[in-house]
Formats: C-alpha cells, sequence, structure tokens
C-alpha cells in the first residue's frame, strides 16, 4: 500500500510538473521584448548547435537585438535579429545567446503539419504570462487559405494586446502564428507550413546573405576573464587572402581574414610556447556588417605530433547568422596543433573570419 501511494505520489507530481510547464513542443514557446519596449511572443527551435526565435518582424522591431523568456522556470537571453524574408512577409528570426541548450530543444520539421493538424477545427493559442506560466485559450478556426488562419477566440474572450507570435496548437503540434488582428474576439495566424518553408530556406541556403539593420549590429562582449585565451601562432593556410592586408595572421592580432570562398578552406595554428596546451574550448568569431560572407560548416581537428601531420577530428558544427561558433566547455584535451576547416559559407563571394580564440 505504502509502494503503491509512493508511485501514485510521482505520477501526480509528473502530472503537475507537465500542467505548470508544459509540454515539449509548446514550452517552446518564448516571451519577445523588443527595443522599442513593446512585447510579443515567439518560438524557440534548435539547429545545427544553434538556438533560433521565430517571430513577426513587427514584434522584432526595428532595433536588431530582443530580450527572449522562456516559460517558467524562466530563463532570458538576446536575440540578434535577421530578417532577410521578401517584404511582403511579416517573419523575422532571431539567433538566440544566453538561453540553456537543453531549454531549446525543438526541431524546425516540428513545423511540418501532418493531415490532422491542416484539418483541426480546433485549435488553443498558447500565451506566456510573465512570470512564465502558460495559459492556453481555446480557438475555433473559421477558415484557411494558402498562406493563413482565422480563428476565433472561443468563450467571448478577447485577444490581448501583444499576443502577437503566439502560436496556435493541435494537441503538440503548432500549426500557425499570430501575427495580425481584425477584431478582439479573433487573429489571423501565418501558417506553420509557410514559416517552415522560409526558415528552412533561408537557413540551409542564405544565411548571413541578409541587408544589415541600420543600426550596427556587434556581438556581446565576451567575458572579460575569458578574452584572449592561449597564445596561438597561424603555422598555415590552404588558401591565400583577397589581399595582403587581409592575412591569416590577422586572427591571431588586429585585423581579419578574408579569402576568396572556395570550399575546405583549412587553417592550422600553433601555441606561441611551441608545446602542448589543454583545450576545453574553441571560438570564432565573424563580423556580420563587414560585407563579406560568414563561414558555415567547420570542423575542428588537433594533433599532437610535433610535425602536425596526423589530426584526429575533436568537433564540428556551425557558424551561426550572427557571427559566432563556440564549441563550449569541452573535456580538457590535449593538443599541439589546432587546424580548421571551413567546408563551406552561408553566402557567394569572399569570407571573413576575424578571431579565434581557444582557452
Amino acid at each position: 500500500m505504502i509502494l503503491f501511494r509512493n508511485v501514485m505520489t510521482v505520477i501526480l507530481s509528473a502530472l503537475a510538473l507537465s500542467a505548470i510547464y508544459g509540454t515539449s513542443a509548446q514550452a517552446q514557446t518564448v516571451s519577445v521584448k523588443n527595443g522599442e519596449g513593446e512585447n510579443g511572443f515567439g518560438w524557440m527551435f534548435g539547429q545545427a548547435g544553434t538556438c533560433y526565435a521565430v517571430m513577426p518582424r513587427h514584434v522584432a522591431g526595428i532595433f536588431p537585438r530582443v530580450t527572449i523568456s522562456t516559460a517558467a522556470p524562466v530563463q532570458t537571453g538576446t536575440g540578434t535579429v535577421i530578417a532577410p524574408f521578401w517584404e511582403g512577409i511579416d517573419l523575422a528570426i532571431a539567433v538566440v545567446r544566453g538561453i540553456e541548450e537543453d531549454r531549446c530543444t525543438e526541431r524546425l520539421d516540428t513545423l511540418n503539419i501532418d493531415s490532422a493538424g491542416r484539418r483541426a477545427a480546433e485549435a488553443s493559442l498558447l500565451r506566456l504570462s510573465p512570470s512564465g506560466e502558460e495559459e492556453r485559450v481555446p480557438l475555433r478556426i473559421m477558415r484557411r487559405d494558402y498562406l493563413t488562419l482565422e480563428a476565433r477566440i472561443e468563450g467571448g474572450r478577447e485577444i490581448m494586446q501583444g499576443t502577437s507570435g503566439a502560436f496556435a496548437f493541435v494537441g503538440e503540434t503548432p500549426i500557425g502564428m499570430a501575427y495580425a488582428s481584425a477584431n478582439p474576439g479573433q487573429a489571423t495566424f501565418m501558417r506553420s507550413e509557410e514559416i517552415l518553408i522560409n526558415l528552412r530556406r533561408f537557413l540551409n541556403e542564405q544565411g548571413a546573405a541578409y541587408a544589415a539593420p541600420s543600426a550596427a549590429v556587434t556581438l556581446p562582449p565576451a567575458d572579460p576573464s575569458a578574452r584572449g585565451g592561449l597564445q596561438l601562432v597561424v603555422a598555415n593556410s590552404s588558401t591565400p587572402p583577397i589581399n595582403p592586408r587581409f592575412a591569416p595572421e590577422n586572427l591571431v592580432g588586429d585585423g581579419v581574414f578574408v579569402y576568396d570562398g572556395v570550399p575546405g578552406a583549412r587553417i592550422v595554428f600553433g601555441f606561441a610556447t611551441g608545446d602542448v596546451a589543454a583545450v576545453q574550448r574553441l571560438r570564432i568569431t565573424a563580423p556580420t556588417t563587414a560585407g563579406y560572407a560568414l563561414p558555415r560548416t567547420i570542423i575542428v581537428q588537433y594533433s599532437l605530433d610535433a610535425e602536425g601531420r596526423r589530426f584526429r577530428e575533436w568537433t564540428r558544427g556551425q557558424m551561426a547568422p550572427d557571427g559566432l561558433f563556440d564549441t563550449g566547455q569541452m573535456a580538457p584535451r590535449n593538443m599541439r596543433w589546432v587546424a580548421l576547416t571551413i567546408l563551406d559559407a552561408w553566402s557567394t563571394g569572399p569570407v571573413v573570419i576575424d578571431e579565434v580564440i581557444v582557452d
């Protein structure tokens, strides 16, 4: 009997937590505050080691950064806004920093709606309170067309100001994002399939090839205690710079390295001491406003032999469109040489890299 009560307690506790914090897909709803002080919502997802949030363009506002807050327990981060889509679509994406990886677990393909989601007559609108509690409001789907859904709030309730960016869910599936309201009792939603088409094309093909915002976008300053890292020297580069002023040696000093965008460019670094060093983190930065393409897929390798001929892969990933590649803290690994291979870039043309930091 005691065992039964203990089991029931665990089950009821799990159900209570689910009710408070929501399901995995719905918990990816985030609150957005833009630089004009206006509030809205978005939907957060991860891809290739980077966390993103999608939202209406008017929710992102005119400034290059937004504050992103999760459902309870609330975590807050900063989003660097990118709006590369055609002028008539109220859509933007932000690269999210400062939110733990285990809170950004949803995937873009969740927006690929199945037939049940496309036929559903009822849904729920998910919003977050300032303290991160989830609020679900019943919706009745009134009309569907190729790009949008029209839905009415059930029970005579009204659409609150600041609802833009909140998604309608059918079960676990986000079927559309609110972006306009014809009257207080209903809203227009951009269909998730339309959002998916635009995001997928941008993330897979275009990357950093977007018009930079009027205000300069800069990376948040690194932790002062971590700035600089271990002192590196450039051993060799497989591709020359487009101009001697943009030499690869700039990666460990002042200036930038700009090369002609050939696939598979490789740069090998040694340590200034000429000895083995224990490395647990590597960061690469690139300016988004310099007019050049950013690296995309990066392989990090290391070698321990004196000549630097036998390399093993340490990690790989993608530089995010805000110009940062960060391995995060990893298990320390002894290295004598570090090699970066840049397989491709986010857009065509010369590629720029600003700094390589190892700790």
